[in-house]
């Protein structure tokens, strides 16, 4: 962990621009190993004579040989004195006295407290998505939750209106004038996306709080002092605010400096007694800003003339690449050497996952920015309030030179985001080993989108299940090494949970509607087992979270992410409704076992039912479900599990349990009929379940020279040897059935994901295979970049997600590995009434054809009778 914010530690190194710097001159920064970058940032506008300027440097020096003391408070600072009086002779308008502060956030309180006394008044409004620091007021007055969060921001009396709307301001003002001492505004929204205002609006702001007497602070801190081509960003302004805040620049970018300077009108002496600072006022930072002022001020201000010039040939060539890559750039905005370039939202892109993911939770432009440093040695950052805006923000000695360096190196950018090949983007991320560590939570560091809160809106919890999902997704990523797939894998991890796609709206055949988000964890699911299931188990938490605050209306969890936290009992109670999905899933396997064994001309009342991973939560349900309609159950575990032969009886005892009182709604078949004969020749219907009551039962069967119509084993050979119809439904990512291995006439339903029935070539073997847990909503589900059915189709575990959601069902759903039977069939009720059918049989994304099934047919009707009529069950007619 390291000793310098960790987090943001973190941060940087996920994005490679950790990279130390050792030197920097002017506009260039230079790394250990002697590298060169062009600096394109500035420190966010702080430095605007490049790195160590040298007349700065001789203004410090000069401080040494003169010996002038740097802090003298209480006493006279000859140096910061000389330093007000040229803001004061600078600034606009009456603005003349100054109150120095140590950075930005700490002026912008010096402010608030101002107003405040002056005006007796205690409310401060300022803009939505205005940035104006991170202390607590300072904090209080920036528009953006994101940064609020957690710090018990705002504080009382804050409040915003839209920036640039000037109707929406007379209209605050207006409702409670009395209570606001200010309004804080910058010039051009700089975090918030470099978003310029309608000409005239900081004039018409001063003027619509001036008849009001409310105050109106201008914050120039990054504007200010030539950034856009003025010495201020309001120098042509009509209007003079009532205080003006300067800072970032104002230290020549040597020294840390902040200054609000303000009316004669705005001052009040009890603010000048009451608010003071032990490092503000000293001579040595008050030095490097009169050389700071000296440089910008010389020639006629020549350097900000330059600025001006320079900053509209840099504007106009960001306008030539919008115009030659539209999909790419939407707009460019910003005057002078402060210019925002504002990147296409790419989540509804279908041929990334990668830039859906990154557009939605903030990682466009750092992903930008570290290609632009890592590959192109240009230095760049995002902003954070705006995250698919780059800022632009060089030094002010950056000429056309630097200029054309940084737009040649944006217009690679354009280029391999216009022809898909985002493995460009990536490849440096990925040259280097990458520690498969606990994930930090970058995505929420990073920003996420805001959602407002809907009974009718769900999120639904994805994550890779195979390398090829990683292609399928990103195709450009095909170019990885093996080394390099690696390393991707273990990068993206570090990414977390977040937000990746947007469903659009599902109407159910009732008219009930429901939409919501994808949410993905970025894991394979060898990654979430073992060591790596803490890890995921703790992704898998957070994107609970995130929904939460979301106010989605239920979350269901896909895949892997069930079994990670044990059918989702981890994470329950977590202020939102969870479904593993497992209960549809189920329905849905067992009824398309059905259309197709009738299909087919298997009498399902008589035929042998083996079910692979019996002890799961979907096994065990598809057993006791299936139990109701078959004519022999196999129960069938992992043998190398050696609690399996225990897990195994369990079940069994609760399938002997239901077939007592089986369901008079359901056709039962051999087994179920076989059971309620058993219990009254055997006098086994008063016995209560629990342990041992199947064992009671096989021994009763025996007694009498039969066999038991239900087992459980491990030898899933042996098992499926004589099955007729086999279910496989277990967690293991590797193949367990060879459906070349089946007599002919089986048919084999494989739930489990990844599949465990081997991908063969079974035409000429009679054997049919599908995939179970396939649902038909009732309209289409449009999932993007991760559609990996046709839309109109889904998987059981989110059709489930979305039916809940239209049923407006609440309450936790399919949590853990007992599903209730009750709870299959108000699904399969739910189902019904909203729309929800069962999917046509196919495997491995290919359909079966009605020949197809007709071919399978005809070897279920070369079956012998007596294999469809088991010698250890009693006739089905007898048992009528």
């Amino acid at each position: 962990m390291s000793a310098l914010n960790p987090t943001r530690a973190e941060l940087l190194k996920m994005f490679a621009l950790d990279t130390p710097i050792v030197r920097g001159t002017g506009v260039r920064l230079f790394d250990e190993s002697g590298r060169e970058y062009l600096d394109f940032l500035a420190q966010y506008g702080a430095l605007p004579f490049g790195h160590n300027p040298a007349r700065v440097w001789e203004g410090l020096n000069r401080a040494q040989e003169e010996a002038l003391p740097s802090l003298v408070q209480p006493l006279r600072a000859i140096e910061a004195e000389r330093l007000a009086e040229r803001l004061a002779d600078i600034t606009p308008g009456d603005l003349a006295i100054t109150t120095f502060a140590n950075s930005g956030a700490e002026t912008v309180e010096a402010a608030i407290k101002l107003a405040r006394v002056r005006t007796g008044k205690h409310g401060i409004l300022s803009t939505k998505n205005g940035f104006h620091g991170k202390t607590l007021g300072a904090l209080s007055a920036t528009g953006k939750p994101l940064y609020q969060q957690g710090f018990s921001a705002p504080a009382p009396g804050f409040d915003y209106v839209p920036f640039g709307d000037l109707e929406a301001l007379e209209a605050q003002i207006d409702a409670a004038a009395d209570q606001i001492a200010a309004f804080i505004v910058e010039p051009i929204q700089g975090e918030g996306g470099v978003v310029c205002p309608p000409e005239g609006y900081i004039d018409g702001a001063i003027a619509i709080c001036r008849a009001r007497d409310v105050l109106v602070i201008v914050d120039e801190i990054q504007t200010g002092l030539g950034r856009t081509g003025k010495l201020f960003a309001c120098s042509d302004g009509r209007e003079t605010p009532d205080m003006l805040l300067l800072a970032k620049a104002l230290g020549g970018g040597m020294m840390p400096i902040g200054a609000c300077i303000c009316r004669p009108s705005a001052w009040d002496d009890r603010f000048g007694r009451l608010h003071s600072s032990t490092f503000a006022n000293n001579n040595l930072a008050c030095r490097a800003a009169n050389v700071a002022l000296d440089l910008l001020l010389e020639d006629d201000e020549a350097l900000i003339r330059d600025v001006a010039e320079n900053g509209a040939y840099l504007k106009e060539a960001l306008l030539d690449l919008q115009m030659n890559y539209p999909e790419v750039i939407r707009e460019v905005r910003g005057r002078g050497y402060m210019l925002g370039l504002d990147f296409e939202r790419f989540d509804e892109r279908r041929d990334s996952a990668l830039m859906a993911f990154s557009s939605l939770n903030g990682g466009i432009t750092p992903l930008i920015s570290s290609y632009l440093m890592n590959v192109e040695g240009v230095v760049t950052a995002p902003l954070f309030n705006e995250t698919h805006v780059l800022r632009l923000q060089p030094p002010l000695v950056a000429g056309r030179a630097e200029i054309d360096r940084a737009v040649a190196a944006l217009r690679a950018v354009c280029e391999i985001i216009s022809t898909r090949n985002y493995y460009a983007l990536v490849r440096h991320l990925v040259a280097r080993p990458i520690a498969s560590g606990e994930a930090p939570r970058v995505g929420e560091a990073i920003g996420r989108p805001e959602c407002a809160a809907d009974d009718g809106k769900f999120a639904f919890l994805v994550h890779y299940t195979e390398e090829e999902d990683i292609f399928r997704s990103d195709p450009s990523f095909r170019q990885f090494t093996d080394a390099e797939l690696t390393n991707w894998c273990n990068w993206v991890k570090q990414f977390g949970p977040g937000f990746a796609r947007r469903v659009p709206k599902i109407t159910s055949k009732t008219g009930a509607v429901a939409e919501g988000w994808i949410m993905s964890v970025p894991m394979l699911p060898h990654d979430m087992r073992g060591r790596g299931r803490g890890v995921a188990a703790g992704m898998i938490t957070h994107a609970v979270d995130m929904a939460a605050a979301d106010g989605v209306s239920r979350l269901g969890l896909g895949a892997f992410t069930s079994i990670v936290t044990r059918g989702g009992e981890m994470v329950t109670g977590r202020d939102v409704p969870i479904t593993s999905g497992n209960t549809l899933t189920t329905v849905a396997a067992v009824k398309g076992i059905e259309r197709v064994a009738e299909r087919s001309g298997i009498e399902l009342e008589t035929a042998h039912v083996a079910v692979v991973g019996a002890s799961g939560a979907i096994g065990r349900l598809a057993s006791l479900m299936l139990a109701r309609r078959a004519g022999r159950l196999s129960l069938v575990g992992n043998a190398g599990n050696p609690f399996s032969p225990r897990l195994l009886s369990n079940v069994a005892d609760e399938v002997c349990a239901s077939l007592r009182a089986p369901s008079r709604k359901i056709r039962r078949g051999a087994l179920a009929l076989q059971y309620a004969s058993a219990s009254r020749r055997f006098g086994l219907t008063g016995i209560s379940a629990g342990k041992g009551l199947a064992e009671r039962f096989a021994t009763a069967f025996r007694s009498t020279g039969q066999a038991s119509p239900i087992e459980w084993t491990t030898d899933i050979d042996a098992a499926l040897s004589t099955a007729d119809i086999v279910v496989v439904a277990t967690s293991s990512e590797t193949v367990l059935v060879d459906p070349r291995t089946l007599r002919p006439g089986t048919l084999v339903c494989d739930v489990a994901r990844p599949p465990n029935v081997a991908h063969e070539d079974i035409s000429d073997c009679g054997v049919m295979v599908f995939d179970g847990g396939l649902v038909r909503p009732p309209s289409t589900v449009d999932l993007g970049v991760f559609q990996t059915l046709p839309t109109d189709l889904c998987w059981g575990c989110l059709g489930e997600t979305i039916l809940l959601t239209l049923a407006r069902q609440e309450g936790d759903f399919s949590i853990g590995s007992r599903l209730p039977l009750e709870d299959a069939d108000l699904v399969a009720e739910l189902a019904e009434r909203h729309g929800f059918e069962p999917a046509a049989p196919q495997w491995y994304g290919t359909a079966w054809s009605d020949d197809e099934l007709d071919r399978f047919a005809a070897h279920v009707g070369d079956i012998p009778a007596n294999r469809l009529a088991s010698p250890t069950v009693l006739p089905l007619a007898q048992l009528q």
